[in-house]
């Protein structure tokens, strides 16, 4: 049948290169799946490998963060342990956040994961949370989800000689079938830390490694630790030298575990061990060598280690970033407010660094475009774990059609 005489000519269709490059600034991994869902041509192309390399120049791939609201009026740890993990979703199109969404808009069976906090976040768009009993003599519990997808897999539970064993927890890798998980505590019978690894294709916890710390070293566990080339690292200081911070460069192995101390620009290494996860944190650089981020107030310092191969190794500065012109100048107003700024979490894959400001809330800055906004109170700046999904796991959890 003809077309009608006053119908609109009839565009010819795009290119597909230009449709993938359309396709690739679109803002975040849910928009990206709302598109896969329009037709099939669309979501053939998102799912071509090419299309991830596409978007990796496009906007940060941050969904948002999970968290543990601790907005109790005493300020008692037990009190808020029960309070549920929420998720704050980010985008380019909501700067703040204002809903915080349960875990059932995740999980179809939100009953089991009760009283489990946000943990560690690792590729392939997967989730660690713990649960801490209210008796240290039960095991703690650490539950690896995929959010997207909507699965969990709960661990068995993971004990050393009686105490409780997951000071510290990350992901060493993973991908869309499989990972592996590292827990560390400290080792209190000779100077050092102990490592287990936990891997999903024996569903098993490996044997307990020590590494030996060299110096009288003391590991700050509480810092998230940056796997980095194979070798976990962590920030660490002396007792000798309270005021000196270093970082360390742990490698697990089958028999044991090589260490290595990585000195820290002179800038980094003067502050005290108990205040360095605020102010100093580690991270593994998307230009492939390990990063270090200074909050020195009112100033950003990005630092990159420059590895010869001789055994010879460098920090290059490699951007300053002055807070006063991007954060509300109240925070800095009152000069005898110790730690009134201090960071929160650091998320490698979108260059997102959280920042928490007393009396003010929770600020995302990114360390690319040197953006600020707030994203929430202060009430939400403990148990903080940013989110990166994987696409083909939102991909995956699509209905075929």
């Amino acid at each position: 049948m003809a077309a009608p005489a006053d119908a609109p000519p009839r565009q010819p269709s795009l290119p597909e290169d230009t449709i993938v490059e359309i396709l690739s600034r679109v803002g975040d991994a849910i928009a990206v799946v709302r598109c896969a869902a329009t037709c099939k041509a669309w979501r053939r192309l998102i799912l071509e490998p090419s299309f991830l390399s596409h978007r990796h120049a496009g906007p940060s791939p941050l969904l948002g963060f999970f968290f543990r609201d601790t907005s109790q009026k005493l300020p008692r740890r037990r009190l808020y342990l029960r309070r549920p993990t929420r998720f704050l979703l980010l985008g380019p199109s909501q700067p703040q956040a204002t809903t915080a969404l349960h875990l059932s808009h995740f999980f179809p069976d939100v009953a089991g994961l009760s009283g489990f906090a946000p943990l560690a976040s690792g590729t392939g768009g997967l989730l660690a949370l713990r649960h801490r009993p209210a008796c240290s003599l039960d095991p703690e519990m650490i539950c690896v989800c995929d959010p997207m997808a909507g699965t969990s897999t709960f661990l068995p539970p993971l004990a050393a000689e009686g105490t409780p064993f997951g000071e510290s927890v990350v992901f060493l890798d993973a991908d869309g079938s499989s990972f592996r998980l590292l827990a560390a505590m400290e080792y209190s019978a000779a100077p050092g830390i102990l490592l287990r690894i936990f891997s999903s294709r024996t569903g098993h916890w490996g044997a307990a490694v020590r590494a030996y710390l060299p110096d009288n070293m003391v590991v700050l566990l509480s810092s998230p630790a940056v796997v980095h080339r194979g070798a976990v690292h962590w920030i660490c200081g002396t007792r000798a030298l309270p005021n000196a911070v270093h970082a360390l460069a742990v490698r697990p192995g089958q028999a044991g575990a090589s260490v290595c101390r990585v000195d820290l620009p002179l800038r980094a290494g003067i502050h005290r061990l108990s205040h360095a996860a605020g102010a100093v944190r580690l991270s593994s650089s998307t230009k492939g060598c390990l990063s270090l981020v200074l909050l020195d107030e009112p100033v950003i310092s990005i630092w990159n280690l420059d590895d010869n191969g001789a055994g010879g190794k460098s920090w290059m500065l490699q951007k300053t970033i002055y807070l006063m012109s991007v954060l509300p100048s109240v925070i800095f107003n009152d000069p005898s407010a110790e730690w009134g700024l201090s960071i929160t979490a650091l998320c490698d894959q979108s260059g997102s660094l959280f920042l928490h400001a007393v009396g003010e809330g929770l600020f995302v800055l990114n360390l690319e475009t040197e953006m600020m906004s707030k994203v929430g109170d202060g009430h939400c700046a403990k148990y903080l774990c940013p989110y990166v999904p994987d696409l083909s796991s939102c991909l995956g959890a699509m209905k075929k059609f």
